[in-house]
C-alpha cells in the first residue's frame, strides 16, 4: 500500500519528470547547439553528426540492456549510479576542447541517459493512471525542449557552449536530490506469477507494438526534418519558420494535455484512429499547402495529434508489460525510429521534392494505422478474456 501511495504521488511524478528531462541530454537542443559547436568550436558539418549519432546510439543501446533488467533491480541505486555518471560526463563536456575529448564525453553522457530513461519507464509503469503520467511527461519534455531552444541561443552568447553542459550538471544534482522518491523496487502484486510478466513483454502482440512506436517516429521525422526547409521554399520568412514550428511544440503539449484529459474515455483503437487519420491528413496538407496559414495550422495539428496518440501508445505499453520492460523497450524503439525517419525523408527528397517525402511519411502512417488497429484490437480481446476468465488473476 505504502509503495503503491508513494508511486502515484505528485511529488514521485515531479521527480520521474526531471529524470527524464535530465536523461534525454541534448537530444531537443541538438538543432541549435549543433550550430554552435560548428561556428565556436570548429567542429565540421559531419563531425557535427557523427557526434550526436554517438550519444543517440549509446542512449538507444544502454536503455535497451537496462530495460531488461531495470524490474529485477533496485532501481533507486541504478538511476543514482546512472546520474553520477551523467554527472562526470556533464563536466567532462564542460572541458572538453577537442572533438575527440567531447565524443568520449557524449558517449558517457548517453548511455547514462539511457539507463535513467529505462528506469523511469520501469517506474512510470507502476503508476495507476498511466495514460496520465505519459502524458504529463510528454507535456514537460515539450515544454522543456521549446524552452530550451528559446534560451540556449543567449545563453551561448553570453557565456559559451561550457553553459549547456553546466546546466546538465545542475539537472543532475536535482536529480540526484529527487531520485529517492522513485519506489526501489516493484510491489510483489505488480510483477505477476514468477516469470509471466517477463514472457508477456516479449510475446507476438508487444513486438508488434514495438515496430508501430517505430514506424510512428519514421512518419515523423521523414516530414520534420524537412519542416524548416518546406516552409522556406513556400516563401515565409526564417523567423517567422521559427516562431511557427516553436507553435507546433507548444501544441503538441496541448495533444498530450488532452490526451491526458480524455484518458480512458475513448479505447487505444480509437485514438490511434484519430492520431494517424490526422497525421496522415495534415502531413499532405502541409506538402500541397502554399500558404503560410496551411503551413501553420498543418504543422500545429500534426503535432497535436501526433502526440496524442504518442501519450496513448505509451500507456498501452505500460498496461501490457506491469514490470516496465516493454515500456523501457519503446523508449528503445524510439531512437530507432527517430534514426529511420530522416533517412527515409532523404532518400524520398531527391533534389528537392517535398511532396515525395510527404507521401513517404504518410505511407509509413498508413502502414502504422492498420498495424495499430491489430495491437489495439488484440490488447482489447485480451484484457476482456483477462476479465471474464476466473483464472485470469491466477
Amino acid at each position: 500500500m505504502d509503495a503503491s501511495t508513494k508511486i502515484d504521488s505528485r511529488t514521485t511524478m515531479f521527480a520521474l519528470a526531471i529524470c527524464m528531462v535530465t536523461g534525454m541530454g541534448t537530444i531537443q537542443m541538438q538543432p541549435v547547439l549543433g550550430g554552435a559547436l560548428v561556428d565556436r568550436m570548429g567542429i565540421g558539418l559531419q563531425q557535427m553528426g557523427v557526434l550526436f549519432g554517438i550519444e543517440l546510439v549509446s542512449m538507444a543501446l544502454a536503455c535497451t540492456v537496462a530495460a531488461f533488467g531495470a524490474h529485477r533491480q533496485n532501481r533507486q541505486q541504478l538511476v543514482r549510479i546512472a546520474l553520477v555518471v551523467l554527472l562526470i560526463a556533464s563536466v567532462w563536456s564542460t572541458l572538453a576542447e577537442s572533438f575527440a575529448t567531447l565524443c568520449v564525453a557524449r558517449l558517457l553522457a548517453g548511455a547514462s541517459g539511457g539507463v535513467v530513461q529505462a528506469v523511469v519507464y520501469a517506474s512510470t509503469a507502476l503508476r495507476t493512471h498511466k495514460d496520465k503520467t505519459f502524458a504529463v511527461l510528454n507535456i514537460c519534455i515539450l515544454l522543456w525542449g521549446a524552452a530550451s531552444l528559446g534560451i540556449l541561443p543567449p545563453v551561448i552568447s553570453a557565456f559559451g557552449i561550457p553553459a549547456v553542459f553546466a546546466g546538465f550538471v545542475v539537472l543532475c544534482l536535482l536529480s540526484l536530490g529527487l531520485c529517492g522518491r522513485i519506489p526501489a523496487r516493484a510491489p510483489a502484486s505488480g510483477q505477476g506469477g514468477p516469470g509471466r510478466a517477463a514472457v508477456y513483454a516479449l510475446r507476438t502482440d508487444s513486438t508488434l507494438l514495438l515496430v508501430l512506436v517505430v514506424l510512428l517516429f519514421a512518419g515523423h521525422g521523414a516530414l520534420w526534418v524537412y519542416q524548416e526547409r518546406i516552409g522556406k521554399a513556400i516563401g515565409i520568412a526564417p523567423d517567422h519558420i521559427g516562431m511557427i514550428l516553436g507553435l507546433s511544440v507548444l501544441s503538441g503539449a496541448v495533444g498530450a494535455a488532452l490526451a491526458g484529459i480524455v484518458g480512458r474515455r475513448i479505447s487505444h483503437r480509437s485514438a490511434q484512429l484519430i492520431a494517424f487519420a490526422g497525421s496522415i491528413l495534415a502531413t499532405l496538407l502541409m506538402v500541397y499547402g502554399t500558404g503560410v496559414a496551411a503551413y501553420a495550422l498543418t504543422a500545429c495539428v500534426i503535432m497535436l495529434v501526433w502526440f496524442f496518440g504518442l501519450t496513448y501508445l505509451l500507456a498501452l505499453t505500460a498496461e501490457m508489460d506491469q514490470t516496465g520492460r516493454l515500456p523501457g523497450l519503446a523508449n528503445a524503439a524510439i531512437f530507432i525510429g527517430q534514426a529511420l525517419g530522416p533517412a527515409v525523408g532523404a532518400v524520398a527528397v531527391g533534389t528537392g521534392s517535398f511532396r515525395s517525402v510527404g507521401w513517404a511519411a504518410t505511407a509509413i502512417y498508413v502502414i502504422a494505422l492498420a498495424l495499430s488497429v491489430v495491437v489495439t484490437s488484440h490488447h482489447a480481446r485480451s484484457e476482456r478474456h483477462r476479465v471474464r476468465s476466473p483464472l485470469g488473476s491466477t
